[in-house]
């Protein structure tokens, strides 16, 4: 059974994105921080990690790209989870006894007209939004409700009191999946993450950008990180698309020619979306 690292507890979406990369026979390795799960792979402890890289709304997930950096692991395969997040309660309790409702900061500014409306509810910050379910069933603290996701909800034994709470249906989270070792995708054309610093000169991102256009490589994501130590110098992370492997391959070292540095984080299939059209 593969061991799979997730940031949060059993029940949060990088728990859905786990089921939709790997499948349902998997065992969790619940992580704290994004950190611990990089370091659960690199250890052993996992097989693989299933991070979030982006969201539709908020943008990229920052923490994680520097981590890729950082980190030996390498990306093998990509989804898309659809931000569905619910109300839930222990059984017996109604929507209109309900005075705080506990979350993860983010989810709980995602569901802002759910507060408009119900102006009795007060929002509580909590780490983790499955484990504000687990928490709440088990009795251990003293919000009345919880959102989360549906899966949460069901896991934990808790009460469904008003689902798709969230302010924006069009909500969508993108996750990798990290292991010690890649793959080359078998598919029809192939993406790549990868991450280059260019020279401090007029011209020189101009350059960089030409080298996609010249063999016919899409960029699908740009996002300029700092680089520690070294005031004011960026290093852009890339998610790249090309239409075969061997043109990746060339382009990538082009690509190596016309920067200061690069690393290649692995290649993997486009994502498709699934025929239920849940993404």
């Amino acid at each position: 059974m593969t061991k799979v690292a997730i940031q949060g507890e059993a029940g949060a979406f990088s728990h859905e994105a786990a089921h939709k990369l790997l499948g349902p026979d998997i065992q969790l390795v619940p992580c704290r921080t994004f950190s611990e799960a990089f370091e659960a792979v690199s250890s052993g402890e996992a097989d693989r990690a299933v991070i979030p890289v982006e969201n539709a709304l908020a943008g990229p997930v920052v923490e994680s790209l520097d981590l890729l950096w950082s980190s030996s692991l390498t990306v093998r395969g990509e989804t898309r989870v659809r931000i569905r997040l619910c109300v839930s309660a222990p059984p017996g309790v109604a929507l209109e006894d309900v005075r705080s409702v506990a979350s993860h900061p983010v989810a709980l500014k995602q569901c802002r007209n759910l507060f408009e409306q119900n102006p009795q509810m007060e929002p509580v910050v909590v780490y983790d939004t499955a484990g504000s379910v687990r928490d709440m069933i088990a009795g251990s603290v003293a919000y009345d409700a919880a959102i989360s996701s549906r899966l949460a909800a069901e896991l934990y034994g808790a009460h469904l009191l008003q689902t798709d709470v969230e302010d924006d249906h069009r909500n969508y989270t993108r996750f990798f999946e990290l292991a010690t070792s890649g793959v080359v995708p078998d598919s029809r054309g192939v993406c790549g993450a990868v991450a280059v610093g260019i020279p401090n000169e007029p011209g020189a991102l101009h350059t960089l950008l030409g080298v996609f256009s010249s063999y016919g490589v899409d960029m699908s994501q740009i996002v300029a990180r700092p680089i520690r130590g070294e005031p004011w110098k960026y290093r852009f992370y890339m998610e790249i698309v090309a239409p075969e492997v061997e043109v990746l391959q060339e382009c990538l070292e082009a690509l190596d020619q016309a920067s200061d540095e690069m690393r290649m984080f692995g290649t993997y299939a486009p994502y498709e979306e699934p025929d239920s059209g849940e993404g």
